[in-house]
């Protein structure tokens, strides 16, 4: 039971009355409350539709390349190479413009790299996939004896297909499935611009000299549907290898 001194003592106050709120001061509470989620939902709302339209609007490429080495690829060479392509290549697939796309692969075939067991899984995954789905057709490659014997892949220089009975898939024969870039007169004659290497940010280096060392191959073709499929991929395979021949 309160104590008379504290009954005398509080006897004149009163609690504090309810002040009503005007309807501009109710809002600006809501949004002084509320802002950081209604930022947070907006942000989640527009991450949302450009995914949406990246896997749903995105262009569809004529030609897809693939670039497999253990170097790095530059990325103003990668950009400078799919346009010089574009300018050789036919709107395969009628939506009023070429487009080029080269898929890079970070992958080696020799005992070290493939010591890195992770990214080596990696990348073998995805260019298995991309390979078996039909996507890449002209390939460009530092070790083809390598890759041959790893993927089994590659076509003859003439087209005709590797030897799967063998366990190696023909990967003895790898010279006569390939010839150098620098030995395309296309190829090496291509503008791919200049890019600047890390160790030299200052130097300006020539996008060819990225490619020099490369190999130039084809994926072989199994059946009338896979032929049909990439007859305009062959077309622009013989344009690109004009004048070259295979090493063997």
């Amino acid at each position: 039971m309160a104590s008379e001194y504290l009954k005398k003592k509080y006897k004149d106050v009163k609690p504090d009355e309810k002040v009503e709120l005007t309807p501009s001061q109710k809002r600006r509470n809501w949004w002084d409350y509320n802002l950081g989620w209604v930022i947070l939902a907006a942000v989640a709302v527009i991450g949302g539709i450009l995914l949406v339209k990246d896997i749903f609007f995105r262009p569809e490429p004529d030609y897809q390349v693939g670039y497999v080495s253990r170097t790095e690829l530059p990325e103003e060479v990668r950009q400078s190479l799919q346009d010089r392509l574009a300018e050789l290549g036919e709107d395969v697939n009628g939506d009023g413009r070429v487009l080029v796309e080269v898929y890079t692969y970070d992958l080696g075939f020799d005992e070290q790299s493939m010591m890195d067991v992770e990214r080596t899984t990696a990348a073998i995954t995805s260019l298995t996939v991309d390979l078996s789905s039909g996507r890449v057709y002209l390939l460009l490659l530092e070790d083809p004896e390598g890759f041959q014997r790893r993927m089994g892949a590659l076509a003859y220089w003439d087209g005709s297909r590797p030897p799967v009975e063998r366990e190696d898939y023909g990967a003895a024969d790898w010279q006569q499935m390939v010839c150098r870039w620098e030995d395309c007169p296309v190829l090496a004659g291509l503008d791919l611009g200049t890019y600047e290497e890390f160790m030299a940010p200052d130097a300006a280096v020539e996008g060819q000299s990225a490619m020099s060392g490369l190999y130039v191959g084809r994926r072989a073709l199994y059946g009338e549907d896979q032929e049909s499929a990439f007859a305009a991929d062959g077309r622009l395979w013989d344009e690109l290898t004009r004048g070259a021949q295979p090493l063997a």
